[in-house]
């Protein structure tokens, strides 16, 4: 990743009329994608964050604002213009959007054939994103035949024909099992790294961001409200609804007066933490979460913690880990 813009988004803001009135589906948004970036834009239902990704490649028409991409403005750009910009951006969905009657090697190179290649011309690189998303053995199978981690894999693939400088990906793992969703992410990242592929990430669910993300920006109700690197956005969300996406949806309607959340940003996996707080206080606590996972030997993740009601009991425990270096933090306002 650099410090170079690849996109800039200035003062972006898109109404849609519905029955006669102005609708606010996004706000004065400004946002800068380096390239090489894996940049995440999260929120909830309705946020308009897949009309915020539709308005970066002119899918949708900003109602006012800039769309910078490479240092051209998109909204200024002839027809015949904006449509060579766009083959510098490919686009995944969530429903893989594959023609059904087209077999996984007539689905990649299909880009390629809108260009005027034969596809004869066409098929060795088609042949070629096939093998690198892991699918060239499926060359010959219909979308009917292929579970949806595949479909995915060649939805990929097919994006990637035009040697794009972008890969917008909307809420690319939603329809996806979690192990699925793992080797498509997995997928992604190697394609960033080997290929130099910037990827903006669209999505609901902050275990996607900080899995892969390098940037992360949170939209509510078609405005920004926080923007920043993964790692701080994750450890120290500074807004309520970063707090709401960062932590389980299970966890945020229950009463938690003394629930601590206690923060693994790249300590020891062999470390028994809490077995450690629980020897040097001499006092018990409750796991009510945990999502942490090991990297390279190092945990990463969060575990939600109920602390004994008993205040000085609780002092101790907050004390143990202002002195051994851990994140532990109250939750409040959620």
């Amino acid at each position: 990743m650099s410090d170079d813009p690849i996109i800039r988004l200035v003062n972006l803001r898109k109404t849609f009329n519905i029955k006669g009135k102005e609708i606010a589906a996004l706000a004065d948004i400004n946002l800068t994608i380096n390239r090489g970036d894996i940049f995440g834009i999260i929120g909830k239902s309705g946020a308009g964050k897949s009309t915020l990704v539709r308005c970066i490649n002119l899918l949708e028409r900003p109602t006012s604002g800039s769309v910078f991409f490479e240092g051209a403005d998109l909204c200024l750009l002839s027809p015949a213009e904006l449509r060579k910009a766009r083959r510098s951006m490919g686009m995944i969905f969530q429903q893989f959007n594959l023609l059904m009657q087209r077999t996984a090697l007539e689905n990649v190179r299909f880009p390629l054939e809108l260009a005027g290649q034969s596809a004869r011309e066409a098929n060795p690189r088609a042949l070629e994103l096939l093998e690198i998303v892991g699918l060239a053995s499926r060359k010959d199978a219909y979308p009917a035949q292929l579970s949806g981690g595949q479909k995915q894999r060649v939805a990929i693939a097919r994006a990637l024909t035009t040697n794009p400088a972008v890969l917008l990906c909307d809420e690319a793992t939603s329809a996806l099992d979690p192990a699925t969703t793992d080797s498509i992410l997995s997928l992604i990242k190697e394609i960033n790294a080997k290929m130099g592929v910037t990827v903006v990430v669209i999505t609901h669910e902050m275990s996607v961001i900080d899995k892969i993300c390098d940037h992360v920006a949170i939209i509510s109700k078609g405005v920004i409200i926080e923007e920043g690197s993964t790692e701080q956005v994750f450890f120290h969300p500074a807004t309520e609804a970063a707090r709401k996406l960062v932590l389980p949806e299970a966890l945020q309607n229950l009463p938690h007066p003394n629930a601590y959340r206690l923060i693994f940003n790249g300590r020891s996996s062999f470390e028994p933490v809490v077995s450690n707080i629980v020897l040097n206080c001499g006092c018990p606590v409750n796991i009510l979460y945990a999502d942490t996972r090991d990297i390279g030997g190092q945990a990463f993740g969060q575990m939600v913690l109920e602390l004994p009601e008993d205040p000085k009991s609780r002092e101790r425990i907050l004390n143990y880990a202002r002195t051994h270096s851990l994140v532990l933090e109250e939750m409040k306002n959620v």
